[in-house]
């Protein structure tokens, strides 16, 4: 008998929240097609977008976007067919998207929204992908899947875990990043949760966590071998995403931290000579909450900057807030607030301009279940211009996390839609002239 399992972990309702703040000054705004920028309120902006024929067909849930070496867009997704799941992945080819491949398939998967797979290009020979195996529902453990590619993505290894434990625990939210000809893995591992996910837990000492989630990283060789496991984090928030980056001094990883009397603000560790540094705050938001918001940060690099986007309810609303620091430095600049009010949720993406500066997304309640996914570009000054509407987003659970990338002049877009029999992974474009965008910053 196929045994599928699709799980929802981390339900959280946001918490009441005061009223929206307005924005007082007047910024440009991005169009599509021609992007003008003029002065106006910072409404968000209406736009026309393209949709895009999706690769994935029926049945599809959980997309995932990156870019090729050549800066082609790649979307992977899961493919439900009566209890059997495959990780699936289309390369853009400039024209239209490739015939699907199937990386792997499995019956005792997790589908999870806000948990999914990845594919991706490290470098011109290493391709890497990771899905979630279920060891044991009735404690919700899972285990990390990695295969790897050389050929294009075409052909795929045998999976092999990242994590040697052994334990029945959680273990997932992976991401990857390129260490010489071998990988680097970076996940929330729950080998030390004896006390269940989620619970309450005593801190030792700083760095050490009993009972409580923890930030592990190590590497693997195209041959399977994994070496040099290391802790980057000792009590990290249950099931926020974490996400890396490469940077001109070494990869940055980042994710939602946990203190002892429960404050999950957004910490930051960077890779020096092959070692994870202590971890430091983006910034001090101090959200005090006794649970996960599901709500993970991004980071994205260009040759200058760092940047990094994250959802809180630090205030009692919710806030998209975004932070600069200069390449291989540890100190953020004063955070700027993106987007807030109580219709703001968060699931914050980001992406660095080829021309500099950065583009923010993030998804919005406007009434009822209907809602937006909006974006913003910021400059490497900090300064933020007018968000315009990406998308319209059903903001059910269905959606999951939208996925964001630059490609060209276009923002690709992805998410979950379809109807409550038939999830199919929707994919969009619109323009945005950057060459035009930098000109009129100066």
């Amino acid at each position: 008998m196929l045994s599928t399992i699709v799980i929802e972990a981390c339900i959280f309702t946001p918490q009441p929240m005061s009223l929206s703040l307005m924005f007082k000054r007047q910024l440009r705004v991005i169009t599509t097609l021609t992007v003008l920028f003029m002065l106006m309120s910072c409404s968000p902006q209406e736009s026309s977008n393209e949709k895009w024929a999706s690769p994935a067909g029926d049945n599809s849930v959980s997309p995932n976007l990156s870019l090729d070496m050549e800066g082609l867009p790649i979307l992977s997704w899961m493919k439900v067919d009566e209890g059997l799941v495959a990780l699936q992945y289309s390369r853009w080819t400039g024209t239209q998207w490739s015939d699907p491949i199937t990386v792997a398939s499995g019956e005792e998967w997790l589908v999870n929204r806000a948990d999914f797979p990845s594919v991706v290009q490290l470098s011109q020979s290493l391709w890497a992908a990771h899905w979630l195996v279920m060891t044991d529902p009735s404690i919700f453990a899972y285990d990390v899947a990695i295969s790897l590619s050389r050929d294009g993505g075409k052909t795929w290894t045998a999976s092999v875990a990242p994590h040697t434990d052994g334990t029945f625990s959680e273990h997932g939210f992976v991401s990857f990043f390129a260490e010489g000809d071998d990988i680097g893995a970076v996940w929330l591992d729950g080998r030390e949760m004896t006390g269940g996910h989620g619970k309450t837990v005593a801190v030792e000492a700083v760095g050490s966590a009993i009972n409580g989630m923890t930030l592990r990283s190590t590497k693997m060789a195209f041959d399977g071998s994994v070496y040099e496991d290391q802790i980057i984090d000792g009590l990290v928030c249950d099931c926020c995403q974490t996400d890396i980056s490469a940077t001109p001094t070494g990869p940055i990883a980042v994710f939602r931290n946990r203190t002892e009397d429960e404050r999950r603000d957004i910490y930051f560790s960077r890779m020096v000579n092959g070692r994870w540094m202590k971890s430091k705050p983006v910034a001090v938001d101090d959200w005090e909450i006794a649970g996960c918001p599901v709500n993970g940060p991004s980071v994205a690099a260009n040759r200058d900057k760092t940047a990094v986007a994250w959802y809180t309810q630090a205030k009692g609303f919710g806030e998209v807030k975004f932070a600069l620091s200069d390449n291989g430095t540890d100190v953020f600049l004063t955070s700027i607030n993106v987007d807030s009010g109580d219709d703001v949720l968060g699931q914050v993406g980001l992406a660095a301009a080829p021309e500099g500066g950065f583009i923010v997304s993030w998804m919005t309640f406007i009434e009822g279940t209907a809602g937006e996914l909006r974006l913003r570009y910021i400059d490497n000054d900090g300064v933020a211009y007018a968000p315009i509407v990406g998308s319209k987003i059903d903001m059910t659970r269905k959606a999951g996390l939208p996925q964001m990338v630059l490609f060209q002049d276009k923002a690709v877009l992805s998410w979950t839609g379809g109807d409550g029999s038939n999830k199919t992974v929707q994919v969009a474009e619109m323009s945005i002239d950057l060459l035009q965008l930098a000109s009129l910053q100066q």
